[in-house]
C-alpha cells in the first residue's frame, strides 16, 4: 500500500514537472487547463471529459467540472504553440546516437456522428477502413530505447480546410523537430515510403 502511494506521487510528481516545462509560453489559467488535462487522462486512462473531470477529483460539481473543461478545450487551438514547447524541451534530450522515430497512425471514431472533419482512415488493427483521423507522431529514444522524449504530435484529417496533403503534414513535422534538434539524431520511419 505504501509503495502505491509513493509511486502515484512520483508519477504526480512528474506529470507536474513536464506540464509546467510545455506550458511555459501560456498564461496561467491556460497552463492550469493544460496540467489539468495531462494528469487528468494519464489518471483515467481515457481521453472522454467525462472521465478527465471525474479523475480530476474536484470539490465542485463533476458537471460543472466537465463544462470548464468543455468550455477551455473549445476556446482556442493552441496545439501549435503546445508542440513548440513539447519540441524545445524534448531538443534538449536528444543525443547524436537517439533514435527519431516517425509514425503515421490513426484514430478511429467509426460511432462518431458529429465530429467535424471525420475523414476514412485505415484501422490497422482491424485491417479496414474506418471514420477518424491520422496521427503523425515523432519521438526520440535513446539507444537503449528505455528513455521515450515526445517531439511532436499532431492530429489532423485530409477533409479540414486548408489540408494539402499527407507528405505535407509529414515533412511540416520533421521539419519543425529539425529545426530545434539540427543534426542530433538518427530517423527512422515505421512505413516504408514515408521519407
Amino acid at each position: 500500500m505504501y509503495s502505491e502511494i509513493k509511486l502515484i506521487s512520483k508519477v504526480k510528481a512528474q506529470i507536474t514537472k513536464f506540464s509546467h516545462k510545455v506550458s511555459r509560453s501560456f498564461n496561467k489559467p491556460k497552463g492550469k487547463f493544460i496540467h489539468q488535462m495531462i494528469y487528468g487522462i494519464q489518471a483515467a486512462k481515457d481521453v472522454k471529459l467525462s472521465n478527465i473531470a471525474r479523475a480530476l477529483n474536484e470539490d465542485i460539481s463533476l458537471i460543472k467540472t466537465e463544462y470548464r473543461l468543455s468550455r477551455q478545450i473549445s476556446r482556442e487551438d493552441f496545439s501549435e504553440q503546445l508542440n513548440e514547447e513539447i519540441i524545445k524541451y524534448g531538443a534538449m534530450k536528444i543525443r547524436k546516437d537517439s533514435v527519431i522515430a516517425v509514425d503515421l497512425s490513426d484514430i478511429s471514431k467509426s460511432y462518431a456522428n458529429k465530429m467535424p472533419y471525420l475523414a476514412w482512415v485505415w484501422d490497422g488493427s482491424k485491417k479496414e477502413k474506418r471514420r477518424g483521423y491520422w496521427i503523425l507522431e515523432i519521438i526520440g529514444a535513446d539507444i537503449d530505447g528505455y528513455e521515450l522524449t515526445p517531439l511532436y504530435s499532431e492530429l489532423y484529417s485530409q477533409k479540414a480546410q486548408g489540408f494539402r496533403s499527407e507528405n505535407f503534414q509529414i515533412f511540416k513535422g520533421i521539419d519543425r523537430v529539425i529545426n530545434r534538434i539540427g543534426t542530433k539524431g538518427i530517423p527512422v520511419c515505421r512505413q516504408a515510403g514515408m521519407l
